[in-house]
């Protein structure tokens, strides 16, 4: 298609709309500026003062060219080739009356205006517009009976300007017929775009809706689930999602007497009290990268190293530990009562991914999880309990103290240790 062709004032930042409007709207001035030239070269006869106003349409049509490739705007281009042309073809319909369907422009600039300016910035045009075909008849009466040597021809030896031979005058019920034509065309294309305007407000709204509840899903899984399995969930709907990880820290942590305290308050403050110690374990996770897996009951489960590895996950794993003693001894001493949590942790390998179908959940399986889950129950109140393999990934960096053979279910009698701080600082023992 020759749209495709004509880019005067297209930019990169165009819409596909907009660059079509440029388009269109080079085609119309050239297409005008045709007829400019057809007058002007094939109308032997026509006046000197008649070419005048068709070398100043030509000038008028190039200029309007080089404003819209200049600015790149189309409101540019109508504020300036609109009046500009109103004014040549308000002269033109002087001199001819409605010879030329020079009275055409009258109608087409107020539909114009409402694809260019939106239908509530048109209504300044199409009044302008209305009140010329309006009046049009009524000025034909009153011009004046005036002769000009630039506008004798043949036809017109006198020059008279407003009673030439050639002259088509404008009677009042044209005129009437032409401003009902103005107000019915401009009122169809209003109309039009006001439905398409109000359309395209609903869509927006609707669209901010939608774009709204999508974040807030999004919000919702990423709430469920870690990100990067959120965003494998997504991308892969129907796949299952499982990992083998080859190395994980695993922490539980339990509210001592968590039970005994519950019986004595009501379901608000039980909610209450554990929203409050499980909040502040959510911002030690976020503050250190791990994953919160999972609250059951009063017991906390938080894993590093997964969904995506890293090498420091038992050393981001002990850090939050030690920040969860102190956390749960402010909370006490807030309280006015003590507060406390037995933590186990334990390294190894584990395996993760999601289970459900309506109500996703994301876990994580494997002996690993089972010893860090019985070396917190068979813990000590205020204390960190660790295996071995923890104990030795981290005796480098942090203080210990050796609590020696433990009886775990299923596994026997093994070491443990209690976690106690971090090298840089003297080892400390916290109590209930």
């Amino acid at each position: 298609m020759i749209t495709d062709f004509i880019r005067i004032g297209h930019t990169s930042d165009d819409d596909f709309a907009t660059r079509r409007l440029k388009t269109v709207l080079t085609i119309i001035i050239l297409v005008i500026m045709t007829m400019s030239l057809s007058f002007f070269f094939f109308e032997p006869d026509r006046s000197v003062l008649l070419r005048t106003f068709d070398v100043a349409a030509l000038v008028t049509e190039v200029t309007a060219l080089l404003v819209l490739h200049v600015t790149r705007s189309v409101k540019a281009l109508f504020y300036f080739f609109c009046p500009a042309l109103m004014a040549i073809q308000f002269g033109f319909t002087l001199l001819n009356g409605n010879r030329e369907g020079d009275i055409l422009p009258f109608i087409v600039i107020p539909a114009a205006a409402v694809v260019v300016m939106g239908p509530a910035r048109s209504r300044p045009w199409f009044a302008v517009c209305f009140l010329i075909m309006l009046l049009l008849p009524f000025i034909e009466i009153a011009l004046p009976d005036i002769s000009m040597a630039a506008h004798q021809t043949p036809l017109n030896p006198t020059g008279s300007l407003f009673d030439s031979p050639n002259r088509r005058p404008v009677e009042i019920g044209e005129g009437l017929a032409m401003t009902i034509g103005v107000f019915f065309v401009y009122f169809l294309t209003y109309s039009g775009y006001k439905q398409l305007e109000d359309a395209n407000a609903l869509i927006r709204v609707q669209k901010e809706q939608i774009e709204r509840e999508h974040e807030r899903s999004e919000r919702l899984l990423e709430n469920i689930l870690p990100m990067p399995i959120a965003e494998r969930l997504k991308r892969e709907p129907d796949q299952i999602i499982a990992d083998d990880l080859l190395q994980v820290t695993i922490l539980f942590a339990d509210i001592v007497d968590f039970t005994p305290r519950a019986s004595k308050m009501t379901a608000a403050g039980t909610v209450a009290f554990l929203n409050r110690v499980f909040s502040r374990f959510d911002e030690l996770a976020d503050e250190f990268g791990l994953e919160k897996i999972k609250t059951i009951g009063d017991a906390y489960m938080v894993a590093g190293g997964m969904p995506e590895p890293r090498s420091d996950h038992a050393t981001a794993v002990a850090n939050m530990a030690l920040r969860m003693i102190d956390v749960t001894r402010e909370i006490g001493e807030e309280m006015g009562e003590a507060v406390s949590v037995r933590v186990g942790i334990h390294t190894g390998p584990a395996v993760a991914g999601v289970i459900g179908t309506r109500k996703f959940f994301y876990d994580v399986w494997g002996d690993t999880v089972n010893m860090a889950s019985r070396l917190e129950s068979h813990g000590v109140p205020g204390r960190i309990q660790v295996s071995e393999d923890t104990f030795r990934k981290l005796s480098d960096d942090f203080t210990f103290e050796k609590r020696g053979p433990v009886e775990i279910k299923g596994k026997g009698d093994i070491d443990v240790y209690f976690l106690t701080g971090t090298a840089s600082r003297s080892s400390w023992v916290a109590s209930c």
